[in-house]
């Protein structure tokens, strides 16, 4: 399974829309980042946690957050999270809300392979603005690349060249037909990542 799921309820959804195609749960989840949304639902799933080190550190930090209302609206005020972040955990997660944060069993540092048979996953570090854990995973020989969060701009909005060029480099070294971005309900070509690479190249600061 690729990423967790931002609950434990919309774990549970992606499992219950498993069983009814008749797919079994998986045995392993891999995080692409350790943004809350990607990582909260992952106690749920009573499996061992793949992450990057930067992710796995994090990890440790969230499940030793208060994730209450107050101190949710209290990093807001201190400018530490934005009001949609806060707005979001609260919705996604009606208080009074109990957060279980799954820490990484597997660590790795460049990349992790796994042979699936007759698919080989290739989990890669990539970074970027959005986040500097980004991982993203490549199929073989499906030839998709599933991109988690990495190809969006910094929480705070915009890219940089530096980290850009670097992260286009890493995602177009793959040579992968499909993307799937990690909020995208599309699949995309090849010639679609192309195009928003470069509008996000003509657009970031130097």
């Amino acid at each position: 399974m690729l990423d967790a799921g931002s609950s434990a309820e919309h774990t549970r959804h992606f499992l219950n829309g498993l069983a009814a195609e008749t797919v079994g749960p998986p045995s392993l989840v891999v995080l692409t980042h350790s943004h809350w949304d990607h990582v909260f639902g992952a106690a749920e799933l009573a499996v061992p946690v793949i992450a990057h080190a930067l992710t796995a550190e994090t990890l440790g930090e969230l499940a030793a957050t208060d994730w209450s209302d107050e101190a949710l609206d209290r990093r807001v005020a201190a400018g530490e999270v934005s009001p949609e972040h806060a707005a979001n955990v609260k919705e996604e997660l009606p208080s009074p809300r109990d957060v279980r944060i799954a820490l990484g069993d597997i660590v790795f540092q460049e990349g992790l392979d796994f042979d699936l048979g007759e698919v080989t996953v290739q989990a890669r570090h990539v970074g970027g603005d959005h986040a500097a854990d980004s991982s993203v995973m490549y199929v073989e020989p499906d030839r998709v690349l599933f991109l988690g969060d990495c190809l969006y701009e910094a929480p705070s909005g915009g890219y940089t060249v530096e980290q850009l060029s670097r992260l286009t480099d890493a995602v177009l070294a793959f040579g992968a037909e499909l993307f799937v971005e990690g909020h995208s309900k599309t699949v995309l070509a090849r010639t679609e990542i192309d195009e928003i690479l470069g509008e996000a190249s003509h657009g970031a600061a130097r």
